[in-house]
């Protein structure tokens, strides 16, 4: 594993957000579509590097984890 707790917010990692948020939409309703679009919801958030819940403790001990590029 790299040193940086930081990715870059590639293109590809964009097209590949929009990607899982079409699948998602094609799933039927459900407890798993709720928790999958909750997960792209966060996600989202994190790539346009908005503050996290708990500002990020979960995943770096409150440093940025995810960088636009």
């Amino acid at each position: 594993m790299a040193r940086s707790k930081t990715i870059r917010v590639t293109t590809n990692v964009m097209d590949c957000l929009k990607e899982l948020n079409a699948a998602v939409k094609s799933m039927p309703e459900g407890d798993l579509k709720k928790r999958a679009q909750k997960a792209l919801n966060y996600l989202s958030r994190t790539f346009k590097g908005e503050p996290q819940t708990m500002r990020g403790r979960h995943c770096g001990g409150g440093k940025p984890v995810v960088r636009s590029s």
